[in-house]
């Protein structure tokens, strides 16, 4: 998180001849009025895909309330009422389907926190590759930096000379890319993002390999959910200024770190108590040097018939539960009840312990949970995403 935001009560959106907005609500209801900043952008969509689905943005979200959903895809899906579900037949090298869920969904700051949810995440099918990410947005504005990121980062993936050849390289240039678009697109919109960024994850499955690349908090876990052999096979560590090499950068780019709580530490800009970044590499967040936007990357091989699964979540998520924890909530709840029943066990399960830690304040809960070579009978399709509908 950065330094405390301003909150006041919500207030309708202003026109555009009314006064400058004097505070966060009001600069905040201001920004819903300009389509470009809230609006998908049809700059960004990636042709041919099979199926692409991200999170829009709304005014005066509330506590628990669920991400809007845009899609592009010409798969018609079925609902329940409470969920929609798309199902399409595509190109893969494992012998099962793969079952994706996503479940966004508003925290509660303060009773008068003026932000939507500032959690943002993507899914995009190409072929017979799967991209899939999470963006954490924090500060004041950072539901407009997450909502940018996850349609740029596809975009720049998907666009990259090192596309489908070089995966490292490739997520790598993504992530640089969309920083510079943001940042450009910051200045040219009159969008403060000296303390407002976010956390961003990325995994793509080619073939048998996931390939992963984050920066930030917003983590990746990957494990198996076989009955005989359930564990966790990798997680990302999160990007903390304390952190050996990464404080060294900081403070040699004139922040400073300082430690604030027991084993918890911000940067500054030195002799300031701002901005205070808990993180240290992030999207935006151009007040303190040393600031990276370069992710670290990993990646694992699967046999044909491994029954992996990943979690790719923002720390609403991770803040109370550790990815051995994880695993051990949503392997078995995975081969019994599937992704959808998983992803809100698991939120369920997380909101519980920021009650219990946090008394009313939640941070926003995203999961995107992928489970592949599921043994499904009776269908002709081989790729399910379930989505909540929002109210």
């Amino acid at each position: 998180m950065n330094a405390a935001e301003e909150e006041e009560e919500v207030k309708e959106p202003t026109t555009p001849q009314e006064d400058a907005p004097t505070s966060l609500a009001e600069k905040v209801a201001q920004d819903f009025k300009n389509p470009v900043l809230v609006s998908p952008q049809d700059t960004f969509i990636v042709p041919n895909a099979s199926f692409s689905v991200f999170g829009g943005l709304r005014f005066g979200e509330k506590f628990t309330m669920d991400k809007v959903v845009e899609t592009r895809t010409k798969v018609k899906p079925t609902s329940d009422g409470q969920d929609d579900t798309y199902n399409w037949n595509g190109s893969t090298s494992l012998k099962g389907s793969t079952h994706i869920s996503v479940l966004c969904q508003k925290g509660q700051k303060s009773a008068s926190d003026p932000t939507p949810n500032q959690d943002n995440y993507f899914v995009l099918q190409l072929g017979a590759i799967g991209i899939y990410g999470v963006c954490d947005g924090h500060g004041p504005f950072g539901h407009l930096v997450s909502f940018r990121l996850v349609q740029t980062l596809p975009h720049f993936l998907t666009t990259s000379a090192h596309y489908g050849q070089d995966w490292k390289e490739a997520m790598k240039e993504a992530f640089l890319n969309a920083q510079k678009d943001l940042l450009d697109f910051c200045r040219e919109h009159d969008v403060n993002v000296e303390a407002s960024g976010a956390a961003g994850s990325m995994l793509i499955i080619d073939g048998q390999t996931v390939h992963i690349s984050h920066i930030g908090d917003a983590g990746v876990m990957l494990a198996s959910w076989n009955r005989r052999d359930s564990r966790m096979i990798s997680g990302t560590k999160d990007h903390k200024p304390q952190n050996e090499g990464e404080k060294a950068r900081l403070e040699a780019a004139g922040s400073e770190v300082r430690e604030v709580d027991e084993n918890s530490y911000r940067i500054y800009i030195r002799g300031t108590n701002f901005p205070g970044l808990t993180m240290s590499r992030a999207f935006g967040d151009t007040a303190c040097g040393g600031v990276l936007q370069e992710p670290e990357y990993e990646k694992h091989m699967m046999q044909p018939s491994d029954e992996y699964y990943a979690i790719v979540a923002s720390d609403g998520i991770w803040e109370f539960i550790e990815y051995d924890k994880a695993v051990d909530l949503t392997a078995k709840k995975l081969r019994l009840k599937g992704t959808r029943e998983t992803t809100r066990f698991i939120t369920e399960a997380s909101r519980k312990r920021w009650a219990y830690c946090c008394g009313d304040y939640c941070d926003d809960i995203t999961v995107l949970l992928i489970q592949w070579n599921v043994n499904e009978k009776d269908t002709d399709t081989n790729f399910a995403l379930t989505v909540r509908r929002h109210e």
